[in-house]
């Protein structure tokens, strides 16, 4: 028998609802030299009932079952069944144009590469509309210069963290998976980085193909993302996992900076987002098991020139204490409003609020407000100054353009 060229793997857990349209996607493709490994991890909906009735309509399903363990092991149990060239995981809530496989596949044979990577159609759920307007998922990082020709990342160091690491926008060569020994990681979630990172620094023949090939759905109700629970604390064992990749690259003295900043972008967002009776149990895990939390590998002199709000509310995540945190946000969110203020005229301010624009004449004598020496200095009355420590770089940008 023919051994195939691509294997699928399709990781399942009680997705009844979108099962039916993920494998008829699949079963179209137009390139058909292929294995569809479906890792049924557990499920107790009818989904293992649609994969026995889909293997015994097409004899290119394989079913694995085994007990629930989440995406990763799954993943990592289709791999080692996995007999193609090349592996493709699709989630078994998403879908897939059927040009998808083949389209890769000739990326990848055309200019002998280890990764290809598509664009990515992001469908929402809950409003039921296709969003392309997030670069990281339409490729828009890569330039025209990215075009019909192999790459290293390297070459996407400008913009290194922007680069896709989800696992099923990509056809990857199974050789290299096996060289790097890449798994995800089993048990955590945003699992997709470190096992991309894992490869991606290890080849130097990557290429695009810039057709949307991938439909992704988001907000899905039920999802593990959509919770916000404990398992947002796995943010930051993957953060390490990945940083330790980062570490072992001849560059990583310029990655560092690149990879601090996005992580810590990450942390923020997480952590606004997670159920509040985890917040604290965040904070005491980025301050025992981060290493991003660590002055000495991420001093503060890293961030002198590029301050930003995210790395302040870093900062205050590192104080441990909600309440400390809580208390400066809202300081921050004030001293923003503040700095809506637009100098264009010597002599007057402009406010904005919205898309409403005032314009008042200044007078010193009684009011002024300005920006210093990263300081917002304030003057009421003549009589009555004050000074508040601040940097924000929208407010030096505004100042540059006057």
């Amino acid at each position: 028998m023919k051994e195939p060229e691509i294997s699928v793997i399709v990781p399942v857990y009680n997705v009844e609802k979108y099962l039916c349209n993920c494998l008829d996607t699949i079963l179209a493709q137009t390139f058909a030299n292929t294995e569809i490994i479906c890792v049924n991890d557990g499920s107790t909906d009818s989904s293992r009932k649609i994969l026995e009735e889909y293997k015994n309509k097409d004899s290119r399903i394989k079913i694995v079952d085994k007990e629930n363990g989440g995406l990763s092991s799954a993943r990592n149990a289709g791999l080692k069944v996995a007999k193609g060239k090349f592996i493709s995981f699709i989630d078994s809530d998403d879908w897939i144009d059927k040009t998808m496989l083949e389209k890769l596949y000739n990326s990848m044979t055309a200019l002998n590469t280890d990764i290809a990577i598509c664009a990515v159609h992001q469908y929402d759920e809950s409003r039921q509309v296709i969003d392309d307007s997030n670069p990281y998922y339409t490729l828009g990082f890569f330039d025209e210069t990215f075009d019909n020709r192999a790459f290293s990342y390297k070459d996407t160091k400008p913009f290194l963290m922007d680069v896709c690491v989800m696992a099923w926008n990509k056809l990857y060569r199974k050789s290299l998976i096996d060289e790097c020994n890449a798994q995800f990681p089993d048990g955590l979630i945003f699992e997709d980085g470190p096992f991309f990172f894992s490869i991606f620094f290890k080849t130097t023949r990557v290429s695009i193909v810039r057709d949307f090939l991938y439909y992704y759905r988001i907000n899905r109700k039920g999802s593990i993302v959509q919770k916000a629970g404990s398992q947002f604390l796995d943010i930051i064992d993957v953060a390490e996992l990945m940083y330790n990749s980062i570490k072992q690259i001849s560059d990583y003295e310029d990655v560092k900076y690149i990879f601090f900043r996005k992580k810590v972008e990450d942390f923020v967002y997480r952590f606004e987002h997670l159920n509040p009776k985890y917040k604290k149990a965040f904070m005491n895990k980025i301050n025992a098991k981060s290493s991003l939390a660590d002055d000495k590998l991420f001093p503060p002199d890293m961030v002198k020139g590029a301050f930003k709000y995210n790395y302040y509310l870093f900062c205050n995540i590192k104080r441990n204490s909600i309440r400390y945190y809580e208390f400066q946000k809202y300081k921050m969110k004030l001293m923003y409003k503040i700095m809506e203020i637009i100098y264009k005229e010597n002599g007057f301010y402009y406010l904005k609020y919205k898309k409403h624009i005032t314009k008042i004449k200044k007078n010193p004598n009684i009011f002024d407000i300005y920006y210093n020496n990263d300081k917002l200095h304030v003057s009421i009355i003549k009589k009555i100054k004050f000074k508040l420590p601040f940097k924000y770089s929208k407010l030096e940008k505004l100042n540059d353009n006057d």
